[in-house]
């Protein structure tokens, strides 16, 4: 028994040493695998929590790109601002700094102070863009505890110019509207950082050791715009909101040839340097941009589609008849023109110049829904144009197979079917020069380093014979040019149209709410320039396309032609200047009025029923030329 005890402990002693040993072999093997894990696997994310524990950053804002015009002219850059951030815990006389940041940044001293004081934060942010002088003259007091992180802010140059084609920053320099939004990822850059060793106390260590890691600037925009149009349109349409008394007015410049955009105004609009952030509606409204997102019936410029449709189908010639009695019946529903008592007999050239109704659904009768919609879809309507401004509206057309005879009639001229006013005016680019170009904002996005884009144009022939083009031309020309060519801008071979809608509101007509347009080309025997013209409400007793959107196309034409030192094109036409002088013939009765104009050799268009006449377009004395359209406002019927 002896023997075999002392064999069973003998047993026992070594087995417990083979125990415990590999119990520290497992203890060692899982210490070591946790090792392996936290330094293989780990230890990055445990680096970055450490440098979280004894670092403290400020961030370094990225100075956004630039954006300017084709001429290299600045429309936003950036300055260098101040974000200002205090540490409770380095601060040593609260009461004191708080009473000089509540002074120098203009904020309320209680609350101010509650952030000087509030160690439960590493730190804490007083005020964002604080103007660079105002920054440094609070950190040269010598006060500790304020620490500035530099930022950049946005400023336009030009105030109101282009508000809602270049959109404006968030208060943190995000892009929220126009090209500043559209655009952002290449504007932005790449934020850096501000980073200085602390104490377990978030206290910074005297004579540490500073990091640095520099931001990246964002890419630079150059635009289509041409800034010195841009002006030129600004000016014209302001005056046109105020003269008429608008709800709003837009305006475009479009090259034709290949599709850039050199102008582009909606007013009202705002100071991008003051943005009304107080008025999130007013702020929204105003920061639309009308050109590409409301949608409107045209009206009589639409026409163009229509005869170059029935032009290039073989569907009418220039010498075609056609008779307006003031109105035609299609399907027994009766379609007025808007002049009721009638055009009567007219060529297609006459009735293209009358803007009469009729021609035009006689026209659209003979095209039928299958052929006038090919053409539609040919000139981008009802599709987007593809334009780098964000939220572009497609349009509204009906569905092809539930156009009705009376619906195929009114879009023959210009009902029935929305549009936005940049596709329009790029079907007029379209139908001029035969040729399908994107409209667009940007040419190319560069760095100091390198260029990452540069804008190609794809260009597709439409499928327009060169004399439906010619003869599209001609008609514009003639359409606007009253004595002889080039008399519209006298020297100058300028073709347009007018256009005249009643607006549609709760699926009916508004009563006395009108949109006036007019589209102009430049030159019309080789197309380049396309400006259109809106006036969105006009409430000042005019609304006629031809008295109201007209003279403002005019006005741009004439100043751009001086601007770009563009020569005439027949300099014998320089003194062919308007030699009528307006008469006035308010308070005389319509007939003495009409009998009085026409003697003058003017067309007169006559707004009312009553016997007198109340105001008159244009004013007395200013000088027209024979065949100009004038209106005369009558008093209502008693």
């Amino acid at each position: 028994m002896s023997k075999l005890k002392r064999f069973y402990n003998l047993f026992s002693f070594q087995k417990r040493i083979f125990i415990i040993i590999i119990a520290f072999l497992l203890i060692f093997f899982t210490i070591f695998c946790r090792l392996g894990y936290l330094t293989l696997i780990s230890g990055k994310d445990i680096q970055v929590m450490a440098g979280s524990q004894w670092l403290r950053d400020l961030p370094l804002s990225a100075k956004r790109g630039d954006i300017l015009d084709k001429n290299g002219v600045l429309l936003a850059t950036s300055k260098t601002t101040y974000d200002i951030y205090v540490r409770a815990r380095s601060v040593d006389s609260p009461i004191e700094l708080a009473k000089l940041l509540s002074e120098k940044l203009n904020l309320d001293f209680d609350k101010t102070y509650a952030k000087v004081t509030n160690k439960s934060v590493s730190e804490t942010l007083i005020k964002l863009q604080v103007e660079e002088n105002t920054a440094l003259s609070i950190v040269e007091t010598g006060v500790k505890g304020v620490y500035l992180s530099q930022n950049v802010g946005r400023v336009y140059p030009y105030s109101n110019l282009l508000t809602q084609v270049l959109g404006f920053c968030s208060i943190d320099n995000a892009g929220q509207t126009g090209l500043e939004s559209y655009y952002d990822k290449y504007l932005k850059g790449v934020d850096g950082k501000s980073l200085v060793q602390t104490n377990a106390q978030g206290l910074e260590i005297d004579n540490s050791l500073a990091y640095y890691i520099p931001s990246i600037a964002g890419a630079n925009l150059t635009t289509t715009i041409d800034i010195y149009l841009q002006m030129i349109l600004e000016k014209y349409l302001q005056e046109a909101l105020i003269e008429h008394k608008a709800k709003n007015v837009s305006g475009i410049i479009l090259d034709a040839t290949n599709g850039d955009i050199l102008a582009m105004t909606n007013l009202p609009d705002f100071d991008l340097n003051n943005i009304p952030r107080d008025n999130l509606e007013e702020l929204f409204a105003l920061s639309k941009n009308t050109s590409v997102v409301d949608v409107y019936e045209p009206g009589s410029t639409f026409k163009i589609i229509t005869v170059a449709a029935a032009l290039n189908e073989g569907l009418t010639d220039l010498d075609d008849l056609f008779y307006c009695g003031g109105s035609c019946v299609v399907d027994g529903e009766r379609i007025k023109c808007w002049k009721t008592q009638g055009h009567g007999s007219q060529n297609l050239i006459e009735g293209f110049k009358n803007s009469c109704n009729c021609v035009f659904v006689e026209l659209a009768m003979r095209l039928g829904v299958d052929r006038l919609y090919k053409y539609m879809e040919m000139f981008g309507i009802g599709s987007k144009t593809g334009v780098d401004i964000a939220s572009e509206s497609s349009g509204i057309v009906m569905a092809k197979n539930s156009v009705k005879n009376v619906d195929l009639a009114r879009i023959g001229f210009g009902q029935s079917v929305a549009v936005t006013a940049l596709q329009l005016a790029s079907a007029f680019g379209y139908i001029t020069t035969g040729k399908f170009v994107t409209p667009h904002l940007i040419s190319n996005i560069y760095t100091n380093s390198s260029t990452l884009y540069n804008y190609t144009q794809t260009f597709k022939d439409l499928d327009l014979k060169d004399e439906t083009i010619s003869a599209i031309n001609n008609m514009l020309a003639n359409n606007i040019n009253t004595e002889g060519n080039f008399t519209f801008v006298p020297g100058y071979d300028v073709g347009g149209k007018t256009g005249t809608a009643q607006k549609f509101e709760n699926g009916a007509l508004a009563v006395g709410k009108y949109v006036s347009s007019f589209i102009g080309v430049y030159p019309t025997n080789k197309p380049k320039y396309i400006v259109f013209i809106s006036v969105n409400e006009p409430s000042n007793g005019a609304y006629y396309g031809g008295v109201v959107a007209k003279p403002i196309g005019q006005k741009v034409f004439q100043e751009m032609f001086t601007v770009k030192n563009i020569p005439p094109d027949d300099a014998s036409q320089l003194d062919n200047q308007p030699n009528i002088e307006m008469p006035n013939v308010v308070g005389k009765t319509v007939a003495d009025a009409c009998a009085e104009l026409k003697v003058l050799g003017l067309n007169v268009n006559v707004d009312g029923l009553g016997g007198y006449v109340i105001s008159q377009l244009p004013l007395q004395g200013v000088k027209i030329y024979a065949g100009e359209e004038v209106l005369i406002k009558s008093n209502e019927v008693s």
